[in-house]
């Protein structure tokens, strides 16, 4: 039969046919190879990241290999932000690249207690609310030692999905240490299923400090080294007493502003708590002088530690030494960490890292892209230096808390500089 003289649109004159298929059901099986392509990319990369942890952003509350997003464009000079840095990691700093507060808590517990290996893993769990940062300021004594109670924070007092991941990868079991608690619960909180629990709660901030502060002396036989008295209003002035007490077991109480509550004061009053010092945390303008002079007639050695905004008090506090109280860290080597004064429950959620590592004390800032001068000065101050050999130095250490929107990768620079190692001619001849 002769042929019609046709041949497949779009087909040059003579072009052969692909095993006798007629062109256009080349064509189909082009475009089906290429729906097929897409959908192996599909479920191989984008379906690979959403079966990571998140939390309710999307975002990986723990840091990773992975390649997270920039959120302020890139930087003159650097990389385009492909590989993660240096919003992740740079020399002398490390970011817990949270966008709320339960997904840090969930990244400084896992940082604090890695889920690798014997040993590793906290006996407790404590748990507290978004919604009451007074909760998280007082419980933070408990995740020191030898409780050893790393913070979780739970959304509007229930554990994130994160969160609750996080617990089960934890497994706390309890110890002689922990009252055999797996869990504690501190403030308004629904106890997660399957954990043996003990529940801290009142509706008074006042009465809730000192039912922690009592839970504490039972847990460890008897009253800590200090007492440290913060404002219950004011919670930016009141974030540092909460990684000073992760750091040391102190016992953080309540005061108002010109007046201290009555279950404060019968507390400091009880016999065994008689010679414990008291320390002031604040201006007067937040715990005034009145309320000193109630604490002085408990122990007339209470004494203040002051600061005229947030920033500065959190500094104070780093430098302060008083016996055993105080950061005292006036010289090079040491660890710190940085949060927003204005986002007081993100120091909070990483009050675990101050508990071991390089002992971070928290410094505060007040901007998204620029420290605080004094702060600034302060880094600058105890800038680490070497005569010949930097590995015998000592080094700086900065975890820099939250995302780029609350610290971004310019005063993330600023902080690596200020506390990189330089020559010791360079430091003593300035810039």
């Amino acid at each position: 039969m002769p042929s019609s003289g046709r041949r497949p649109i779009n087909s040059p004159a003579g072009a052969p046919s692909a095993a006798g298929v007629p062109w256009v059901g080349l064509g189909i099986l082009i475009v089906l190879a290429l729906i097929l392509a897409a959908f192996v990319s599909y479920f191989f990369f984008d379906i690979g990241r959403e079966t990571g942890s998140t939390n309710d952003s999307g975002r990986s509350p723990v840091i990773t290999n992975g390649t997270p997003e920039r959120n302020n464009g890139d930087l003159e000079g650097h990389s385009d932000g492909s590989l993660g840095y240096p919003a992740v990691a740079t020399r002398n700093t490390t970011r817990i690249n949270g966008s709320d507060p339960s997904a840090i808590s969930i990244a400084a517990a896992l940082a604090s207690y890695p889920t690798v290996g014997p040993g590793t893993l906290p006996n407790a769990v404590t748990v507290v609310s978004d919604r009451q940062w007074q909760a998280g300021v007082v419980a933070a004594s408990l995740s020191a030692a030898p409780v050893n109670a790393p913070i979780l924070i739970a959304p509007d007092g229930t554990l994130s999905g994160d969160g609750t991941a996080a617990l089960i990868e934890f497994d706390p079991a309890g110890s002689p240490l922990t009252g055999e608690s797996e869990v504690f619960t501190v403030g308004k909180v629904a106890p997660p299923a399957g954990f043996d629990t003990k529940t801290v709660n009142s509706d008074d901030m006042a009465a809730l400090a000192v039912k922690v502060a009592e839970l504490k002396a039972e847990l460890v036989g008897g009253p800590p080294d200090a007492f440290v008295i913060v404002s219950s209003e004011e919670a930016e002035f009141a974030t540092p007493a909460a990684s000073w007490a992760a750091r040391s077991g102190d016992v953080v109480l309540f005061s108002g502003k010109d007046s201290v509550p009555d279950a404060t004061l019968e507390f400091l009053k009880k016999k065994e708590n008689a010679d414990v010092p008291i320390f002031v945390l604040g201006p007067t303008k937040v715990v005034s002088a009145d309320a000193l002079s109630q604490l002085e007639k408990v122990n007339e050695a209470a004494e203040r530690v002051g600061g005229d905004n947030p920033a500065a008090a959190a500094l104070e506090l780093v430098r302060f030494s008083s016996g055993t109280f105080g950061w005292n860290l006036n010289d090079p080597g040491h660890g710190y960490m940085i949060a927003r004064s204005d986002q007081p429950l993100d120091a909070i959620a990483a009050t675990a890292l101050s508990t071991g590592g390089t002992w971070p004390a928290l410094l505060l800032t007040d901007a998204s892209d620029k420290l605080p001068e004094d702060v600034g000065d302060y880094l600058l101050d105890v800038k680490p230096g070497y005569d010949t050999d930097p590995t015998r130095a000592l080094y700086n250490h900065v975890w820099i808390i939250g995302d780029e929107s609350s610290i971004d990768v310019n005063q993330q620079a600023l902080i690596d500089d200020a506390v990189e190692l330089a020559p010791v001619e360079t430091i003593s001849s300035g810039p």
